[in-house]
């Protein structure tokens, strides 16, 4: 069996050894963990949760926050197996080349990977979603919807989003997780202790407990963090206390550069044209895959604001009509809990969810009832600042282990982007006509240019930038190949390695960075 129950076992203090002990069941956990198991090695995955949700468990994910500011460590994070893709909107889009790059105009060095060189597992990540291969830019929607074109105010680019039911990777790995060879997964485990050989500067063991009191033990060849920014920072903090501050003190940045995309509702889209704003922002479908509209600002906008990235989307309020019902619905099937109310609701729906089938099939689009407000939304890419910080708070968690301890603040730099990319949406919509059929009703935030935007402004759930990568083992914790510098054996998959938030949510890399670990791992040992 593949499955193990620290709650379950018979014995108090297990040992257990392996080539490699991946710390967290999520998308890059598990990902990784099959990619290493199926090449005949010894796979090891301690996951903090369950199969199903334990609420004593989820609410080892408070924080101690500092600044009151952050408030998406619980909804933003999911413990159990699976992890956050059991809650996944499931949007897929690339970071932007650009993104990655040198930008001299903010100051920020490239990143040290070929981010280019990663759109190789583009298309195994697409295949295993069930989604359609095909490009992300303008070109990708041509004769569905009405054309929407980039220009020098906004790009336009098509994010793609799997069907609920097949976010989950926990559900997609379901039967390889149970038969793969040389693969254990244990269950109810957290990651709690470190021993680090002084000599070597090598993780010798790490230990992992829960609420009733087992501890497990495991020793192996090489370990991965893949448990998430805050947890997987929190875990490298701790290690290096169990060690006496002698793991990282050379490395003052761990836990420095806490950084995430900051969202806020900038506008409403009118829908005196009901069915013509349906044609230009509703969901597409090509090839059974459903495509979002992702605006973004051109880099040479942001070389002239001197801002970072930024991009728009549309959220549909679909409040408590039938569409609501048929999505909880759905996102029941991803959490593998089946909702009979909401089943039992849609026959009452019959005339729109007909409706919204015709349209799917002609016209490959979903179809939003009148009534549902479309709310043009804008996330700012937070710029790294040292300030924003992940530490180890003095307050425990039940198991007794410090909470993260959490300092995070936009900034100034954030404010002008958004103001930067207001002023861009206004000469995108003019340019394009749309503010003569369906124009933005600003808020009140965006038309008053003395108002401050982001003390509004929240937390997207894209947290990064606590481990981040380099080459100088001074100014940074991983290298390239995702190896910690000071412990040879100690890698991280996680979007706390990103330098930089850049132009799109985090976890299409994270998924070519689990693929990029895995293959880099077996290659070199």
């Amino acid at each position: 069996m593949a499955f193990r129950d620290l709650t379950s076992t018979t014995n108090a203090t297990p040992i257990v050894t392996g080539d490699l002990c991946v710390v967290g069941g999520g998308i890059a956990g598990l990902l990784l963990a099959i990619r290493v198991a199926r090449a005949g090695r010894k796979v090891i995955v301690l996951e903090s949760g369950k199969k199903e949700f334990d609420s004593e468990i989820q609410n080892l994910n408070f924080v101690d926050d500092e600044s009151g500011r952050y408030g998406r460590e619980l909804s933003g994070r999911y413990r159990g197996l699976g992890g956050t893709s059991s809650r996944w909107g499931g949007r897929m889009i690339p970071l932007s080349d650009r993104d990655t790059d040198e930008r001299p105009h903010v100051d920020l060095p490239a990143w040290p990977i070929n981010i280019a060189g990663l759109d190789s597992y583009s298309d195994e990540i697409e295949r295993f979603f069930g989604v359609a291969n095909g490009p992300f830019d303008q070109t990708a929607m041509q004769g569905i919807g009405e054309d929407l074109l980039s220009d020098d105010s906004m790009e336009v680019r098509w994010a793609k989003c799997p069907a609920f039911t097949k976010c989950n990777v926990a559900t997609l790995l379901k039967r390889e997780l149970q038969i793969t060879p040389n693969l254990e997964i244990w269950l109810d485990a957290t990651a709690c202790n470190f021993t680090v050989n002084r000599e070597t500067g090598r993780l010798a063991e790490l230990a992992a407990r829960n609420s009733a009191g087992k501890t497990i033990h495991v020793v192996a060849k090489h370990y991965v963090l893949a448990a998430g920014t805050i947890e997987s920072t929190r875990l490298l903090l701790l290690m290096d206390r169990c060690a006496d501050g002698q793991v990282f003190g050379k490395a003052s940045v761990l836990g420095h550069y806490f950084q995430d995309h900051l969202k806020i509702e900038v506008a409403e889209i009118a829908r005196a044209y009901a069915n013509l704003t349906n044609r230009f922002f509703a969901y597409r479908f090509l090839n059974a895959t459903r495509r979002d509209l992702h605006l973004e600002l051109p880099h040479h906008a942001q070389e002239e604001a001197g801002t970072g990235s930024a991009f728009a989307y549309i959220a549909m309020d679909f409040a408590n009509g039938p569409l609501a019902g048929l999505k909880k619905l759905m996102q029941g099937l991803q959490r593998r809990q089946f909702n009979w109310k909401e089943l039992s609701l849609l026959p009452q729906s019959a005339g729109i969810l007909s409706k919204a089938a015709y349209w799917r099939l002609m016209r490959s689009q979903l179809y939003v009832p009148p009534d549902v407000k479309f709310k043009m939304m804008l996330c700012a890419e937070q710029l790294p600042n040292w300030q924003n910080t992940i530490s180890l708070s003095s307050a425990t968690d039940i198991l007794g282990i410090p909470k993260a301890k959490l300092d995070w603040r936009p900034m100034e730099s954030e404010e002008r982007t958004f103001r930067a990319t207001i002023a861009r949406l206004r000469l995108y919509w003019e340019a394009a006509g749309l503010n003569l059929v369906c124009p933005l009703i600003w808020s009140w935030t965006a038309l008053d240019n003395d108002a401050a935007i982001i003390p509004y402004a929240e937390a997207c759930a894209h947290p990064s930038g606590t481990t981040r990568m380099g080459t100088d083992p001074k100014k940074s914790i991983v290298d390239a190949d995702l190896r910690c510098h000071a412990v040879p054996n100690l890698s991280v998959v996680s979007a706390s390695v990103f330098p930089t938030a850049g132009s799109a949510n985090p976890t299409f890399t994270i998924m070519k960075l689990a693929f990029f670990f895995a293959d880099t791992y077996l290659a070199k040992s």
